[in-house]
C-alpha cells in the first residue's frame, strides 16, 4: 500500500471535519503552467496546543506525500517525514510557534496532469524503537529535499512501503489530516495548482473565522486587520506553502553538467570543431534531464554553450590552464533571464506537430545560431 493510499485510510478513521483556509500573504499569486515552473511543498510552521503535555509520551511527527508526475511516469510518490531531530523540536520550543520552513519536496518541474497533497500531524508513543525509526525517517527525506531528484528517486522507492508500514504501526494520536488534489483549470471546472500559504486547523469550521487569518514572516497570525493580527494561538495548525519557481540556480553542480562542459572543452582545445560537436550533442543531452523545466533546460544549454566557448577563449590567451595568473576556472557565463527564454522558445512549445526531440534540436539549433544566449 502506498503513502497516498495509507493517507485516505488514516481520513476516512478521523471524522472531525477541520478548518483548511488559503492564507492572504504578500506572496504575488501565480498559476502553474506545465513545463513553465518548479514546484515545491513546504511546511511553513506547526503549532500544538498541548505541546508540553504532548512530549511527556509522545512524539510529534509531521508526515507528507505529494504524488505528480516525473518524467515519465504518470504519478510518483514523494514522502517526507520529520520528527523533532529534523524540525528542531522540544518541549520548550514547539508550543511558541517555531519558524520552520521545512522543504517537503525537492524543485520538482510541474508537468501537468493530477497533483496531490496529503499531510498529517500525528504524535506517536515514544517506544524505545521510535526515536531510531525517525533518524532514519528524516535521513531518507532529507536525501529527496536536495540536489538533483532523479539521483535520489530509487531511495524513494524503496522508502515509500517501508514509511508506509512503520507509519500504520504503533499508538498514535491523530491531531489533523489534509488531503487535496489538483488537476485542469479552474475556470473550467477543475482546480487548478496555485502558489501561495494555506493552513490546516484543528477548528470547528463553522465556528472559525479564515476571513482573519494573514501570512506574516512564515508564520500564522489572526485578527481583525494585518496590522493588529496576533500570532495564532489555542489550537493545533500547519501551516504550508506552495512555491512556484521559473528557474533553479543549483544547476552547475549536476553531474552532467561539468562532466559535458570539460569534455567539450578538452576537445576543443585541439580541434574546435569536434568541441562545438561536443557540446551542440550536451545541449541535446540537457534537454533529456528529469529535473529541469523546458525553460530552465534551454537557459542551462545556453549557459553550457558560452562557458564552452568563453573557456576555450581565455584559454587560448593563457600560457596553460595551471598558470598562475590562470582564472579560467572560476569563469562562468550567466545564464540568461527566465522570462526572456520562455517568450523566444514559446513558438516552439506551443506547436503541438513537434515532439520532444524535435523541440529541443529547434531550441539548440537557435542557441548555436546567436538567437538565445
Amino acid at each position: 500500500m502506498g503513502l497516498i493510499d495509507w493517507f485516505a485510510h488514516l481520513f476516512i478513521k478521523e471524522s472531525k471535519h477541520y478548518v483548511y483556509a488559503p492564507v492572504t500573504s504578500d506572496v504575488e499569486t501565480v498559476v502553474f503552467q506545465e513545463g513553465q515552473h518548479y514546484f515545491r511543498l513546504r511546511l511553513a510552521e506547526m503549532f500544538l496546543k498541548n505541546d508540553r503535555k504532548l512530549f511527556r509520551k509522545y512524539v510529534p511527527v509531521v508526515s507528507s506525500v505529494v504524488s505528480l508526475q516525473f518524467g515519465s511516469d504518470a504519478a510518483r510518490e514523494l514522502p517526507s517525514v520529520a520528527g523533532p531531530l529534523a524540525l528542531n523540536l522540544n518541549e520548550n520550543s514547539l508550543g511558541k510557534g517555531v519558524q520552520l520552513n521545512y522543504s517537503l519536496t525537492n524543485l520538482v518541474p510541474y508537468r501537468g496532469g493530477n497533483v496531490s497533497i496529503s499531510a498529517a500531524l500525528l504524535a506517536y508513543m515514544n517506544k524505545d524503537y521510535f526515536p531510531a525509526f525517525l533518524t532514519l525517517a528524516n535521513s531518507i527525506s532529507g536525501l529527496l529535499t536536495i540536489g538533483q531528484l532523479s539521483a535520489t528517486l530509487k531511495v524513494a522507492e524503496s522508502a515509500v512501503t517501508a514509511l508506509s508500514e512503520l507509519l500504520a504501526g504503533g499508538d498514535r494520536d491523530i491531531h489533523l489530516v489534509y488531503h487535496n488534489e489538483y488537476a485542469g483549470t479552474g475556470s473550467l471546472g477543475g482546480s487548478s495548482l496555485q502558489n501561495g500559504y494555506f493552513a490546516v486547523i484543528g477548528a470547528d469550521a463553522g465556528k472559525f473565522d479564515t476571513n482573519k487569518l494573514v501570512v506574516k514572516n512564515s508564520q500564522l497570525y489572526y485578527g481583525d486587520d494585518p496590522q493588529s493580527a496576533k500570532p495564532l494561538t489555542g489550537y493545533d495548525y500547519m501551516l504550508f506553502s506552495v512555491e512556484a519557481a521559473l528557474y533553479r540556480d543549483d544547476f552547475r553542480y549536476f553531474t552532467e553538467y561539468n562532466s559535458l562542459l570539460y569534455a567539450a572543452i578538452e576537445k576543443g582545445m585541439t580541434d574546435k570543431t569536434e568541441g562545438d560537436a561536443v557540446i551542440r550533442a550536451g545541449m541535446l543531452a540537457i534537454f533529456k534531464s528529469d529535473d529541469l523545466t523546458y525553460v530552465d533546460k534551454t537557459r542551462v544549454a545556453a549557459a553550457l554553450k558560452a562557458e564552452y566557448e568563453e573557456r576555450l577563449s581565455l584559454l587560448g590567451k593563457l600560457k596553460s590552464p595551471g598558470s598562475e595568473d590562470s582564472e579560467w576556472l572560476n569563469t562562468r557565463a550567466p545564464a540568461i533571464n527566465p522570462e526572456t527564454t520562455l517568450t523566444r522558445i514559446s513558438p516552439l512549445l506551443d506547436n503541438q506537430t513537434l515532439n520532444e526531440a524535435a523541440i529541443a534540436d529547434g531550441i539548440v539549433t537557435m542557441i548555436v545560431n546567436g538567437e538565445i544566449s
